[in-house]
């Protein structure tokens, strides 16, 4: 097989073959017949073209890249012929024309074909941009084609300087929108060309503008190219304001980034829950509710026979209440309403709830009790000093009882009761001895006469602390039995 490329050898050929022709024209031969072409095994580089004649012709091919076709021929004669087309590049379109001479001169050429080598890779999506597909495969089979990474590295860093100056520049149109919850924010924002989608943000507290990156969280979709980009961000602090800064960077350019902005995300709304009367006195109420958040409250309350509203408040921010209201007008109905309010502002009303204040007959709750022991040198021996401190949910005067030891049938010994109604109480204890286990109570009664008993607390009072001589002597007398008689 001979492959013949010039432009002056194939031209002497084709006269040649035109001029044989010519002068066998008159000898009454029929030129062959040329029939079932076929194209067999594409490769990415290859192809076996086949063809048959009604008598022995020799095999000649004109091939290329255009109708402008290069030759091949074998000479040999024969009526079923095959040619190997090798050398090509692959994913190319070849156009092709079979000729046949026999061997009287006899020549006939077939119309004009056209095969395509097969791809080096599959590309997916890729038919999506249409008429540059094939442009596309043909510069990815290329790259593939190269063995060496220098060239590879090259190719690369001249393919991205040429699409960065024939790509549009990205921008971002307009100011971002935020919408934002209490642990939640949503940033919308729109660009000329598709890129990608990532928010870069950081809570005020933290922001640093003189730093190369002043933020520290960054969300988004690096790998999803749109043109009207949306950011969910979770997971937030309530009442709590953020900078941040949107970014879109395209598959082939510059990124591009908005200014610096800031959004403030809500705070967590106040819920009232479990309002409740908890006790009714003459001339008071104890109400007890809780809140979802730490808020402080304010209680306003209407004398529904007088029509006279009064408010109270506590200021305190905690997420479980109590209060007591006094000074209410003995057998009367008052309606009461709740407000919280965090720390924020916000603030939410509770449903209304009613009461009728009514002759006593509960007795005061103990609760809170609390117990502080402490050693004091005395002249003749060390003392100790206990208070005991406890409340009441209502006024109440209580008195303090004691017995040394917890054992039962031990008789009590009793402090004197206080002189004045209080909620909070406190009593002080000098006599109890170091080292020793004693049993306390309380009993409080009301303005109405309702008396109510504390349960039982124990309390060990503290030990004199041993000087380095006692410990000696104490070792001494542990070691040697005598040490016992020396007297200082």
């Amino acid at each position: 097989m001979m492959e013949i490329r010039p432009f002056l050898f194939c031209l002497f050929f084709f006269l040649s073959i035109i001029g044989f022709a010519f002068l066998t024209k008159g000898q009454g031969e029929n030129p062959p017949v040329i029939s079932e072409i076929k194209v067999l095994e594409i490769t990415t580089s290859s192809a076996v073209i086949s063809w048959k004649t009604d008598k022995k012709t020799d095999s000649i091919i004109g091939y290329g890249l255009d109708r402008n076709y290069g030759m091949i021929r074998d000479p040999t004669f024969a009526t079923e012929h095959q040619i190997v087309l090798d050398n090509l590049l692959p994913n190319t379109d070849y156009y092709f024309q079979i000729s046949a001479v026999d061997e009287n001169g006899n020549q006939a050429t077939s119309k004009g074909f056209v095969f395509s080598t097969q791809k080096l890779v599959e590309i997916p999506g890729i038919e999506k941009f249409g008429e540059e597909a094939k442009l596309i495969e043909k510069a990815i089979e290329a790259v593939v084609q190269m063995k060496k990474e220098e060239a590879i590295a090259f190719t690369k860093e001249k393919i991205e300087e040429m699409g960065a100056q024939k790509a549009e520049e990205l921008v971002i149109i307009g100011d971002a929108r935020v919408e934002v919850g209490e642990d939640w924010a949503k940033i919308f924002w729109a660009t000329n060309k598709e890129s990608n989608s990532i928010v870069a943000l950081v809570p005020e507290k933290d922001y640093d503008p003189k730093s190369s990156d002043p933020y520290a969280m960054k969300v988004g979709e690096p790998n999803e190219y749109v043109l009207n980009h949306v950011v969910e961000i979770k997971g937030l602090k309530p009442a709590t304001t953020y900078h941040f800064q949107v970014q879109s960077t395209p598959k082939i350019g510059e990124t591009a980034k908005s200014e610096d902005r800031t959004f403030t995300t809500l705070s967590v709304l106040p819920v009232i829950s479990n309002l409740q009367v908890v006790k009714v006195e003459e001339d008071a109420v104890t109400l007890s509710w809780l809140t979802n958040i730490p808020c402080s409250s304010l209680i306003e309350y209407k004398n529904l026979k007088t029509g006279e509203i009064k408010q109270v408040g506590d200021p305190i921010f905690t997420t479980i209440h109590r209060f007591r209201i006094t000074n209410l007008d003995f057998d009367t109905t008052y309606q009461v309403v709740v407000t919280a309010e965090n720390e924020q502002g916000d603030r939410i009303k509770s449903q209304p709830i009613t009461f009728t204040t009514i002759k006593d007959e509960q007795p005061p709750v103990i609760s809170n009790v609390t117990v502080d022991s402490t050693l004091y040198p005395g002249e003749e021996q060390v003392r100790v000093q206990v208070v005991v401190s406890w409340k009441t949910d209502e006024n109440a005067i209580c008195q303090f009882f004691y017995q040394e030891g917890i054992l039962e049938g031990v008789e009590a010994i009793s402090l004197p009761p206080e002189t004045e109604f209080s909620q909070r109480h406190i009593q002080i204890i000098t006599t109890f001895a170091p080292n020793t286990t004693y049993k306390f109570w309380m009993k409080c009664k009301d303005k109405a006469g309702n008396e109510a008993q504390s349960e039982y607390f124990t309390l060990l009072t503290p030990t004199k602390e041993k000087s380095i001589l006692d410990i000696i002597i104490e070792n001494l007398e542990a070691t040697f039995g005598w040490v016992k008689k020396i007297s200082f």
